[in-house]
């Protein structure tokens, strides 16, 4: 069997969820199928070639364009081709198509301005078109799957859920960094959906009985709603226990996991979840939300689960954790536990699974 996978995007220089969850899947499962033809499909030339395992693959690049997704129909013709965002090609159908779904974010925290709630529509307009259309589904959380359903009104059987595996990050050697002794952490891009407002709030609430606990915030920090967030910080004093360290990479996490508190990460939506796996794995404990695909993820006691829009059930999360050691070494076992259920070739399986009945 021939098996076209659409990489795309893909070379990004800090490549997001997205990217990240494509190309680790791709490679789980070229890791366990030696047997079946794979065709890489790019929209452009790369800088550099995807470092994928086995000798079975090769790529082809699509080109640009408006349609670039069109350029399908001149190029090798596959059994089945995996799309891995909602959006099939315009005009063009291939012989057999399977769309992954991530998370429907956009719809529930929708863009300001005309510009951006007219591309929003048209968006999601596109996604339903090409749900439709596939052959088959896969969603990465039981969450995403009922989101399929409910927004799109898709049937449930056509929906296979393939949960994604993680990247152990700890396996890396340790880049250190300039940090506080003792801090809770957030690991993320700072959006309105990641709720790292309502983190910053609930340690404020926290942080008054426990003055040598600080907040240290991962990732990429920009926008109005960061804006939004440091001038709290600032109207409440807390500019000194706060510290927004940028970008990490596996170096930088796996030093920032290991000396963590705890890694609050209480997103209001959220299609899988990286940062509490990597978390458990570095036998981090973690507080997380208790909705969404994270609810899924983090069963058997291995984390704190919360409402996260409750600024009080994070900060009584986080006060129990800073108060009660016993708990943080359970929640230690349990996670390192239930991070050990998660593998990208354990996905790389199911995904061919699916494949084959499709």
């Amino acid at each position: 069997m021939r098996i076209g996978i659409v990489l795309h995007p893909y070379g990004e220089d800090q490549p997001a969820g997205l990217a990240r969850t494509i190309f680790e899947l791709t490679k789980g499962m070229l890791t366990v199928d030696q047997e079946n033809e794979y065709i890489i499909f790019l929209k452009r030339k790369p800088r550099v070639t995807p470092e994928l395992p086995g000798k079975n693959w090769s790529v082809h690049v699509l080109g640009e364009g408006l349609l670039w997704l069109d350029h399908l129909r001149s190029a090798p013709q596959c059994d089945v081709t995996i799309f891995n965002t909602p959006v099939l090609p315009f005009l063009y159908k291939p012989k057999r198509s399977l769309v992954l779904a991530l998370d429907f974010a956009y719809y529930y925290f929708p863009p300001k301005g005309f510009k951006a709630t007219l591309m929003n529509k048209l968006t999601f307009w596109y996604h339903k078109r090409s749900l439709k259309r596939a052959d088959a589904i896969v969603a990465i959380s039981e969450a995403t799957k009922n989101d399929v359903v409910k927004l799109f009104g898709i049937a449930g059987e056509k929906i296979h859920v393939v949960l994604c595996g993680f990247k152990n990050v700890c396996a890396a050697p340790e880049t250190p960094m300039d940090l506080p002794e003792t801090y809770f952490l957030f690991v993320g891009v700072m959006k309105q959906r990641k709720n790292v407002c309502n983190v910053v709030r609930a340690f404020r609430a926290m942080c008054e009985k426990y003055p040598n606990y600080m907040l240290v915030l991962g990732g990429r920090a920009r926008g109005e709603y960061v804006d939004d967030m440091k001038c709290y910080i600032a109207k409440e004093g807390i500019e000194k226990r706060v510290f927004f360290i940028g970008h990490l990479n596996d170096g930088q996490l796996s030093y920032v996991y290991r000396r963590a508190q705890a890694l609050v990460f209480a997103s209001f939506i959220e299609g899988f979840g990286y940062p509490v796996l990597e978390a458990m794995a570095c036998g981090t404990p973690v507080i997380t939300s208790k909705f969404t695909s994270l609810g899924e993820i983090c069963q058997n006691n291995s984390a704190l689960l919360v409402d996260p829009a409750s600024v009080d059930e994070l900060a009584s999360a986080m006060t129990r954790i800073a108060a009660n050691p016993s708990l943080r070494a359970e929640l230690i076992r349990n996670g390192m536990e239930q991070a050990k259920k998660f593998s990208w070739e354990k996905a790389g399986k199911e995904m061919l699974a699916v494949i084959k009945r499709a």
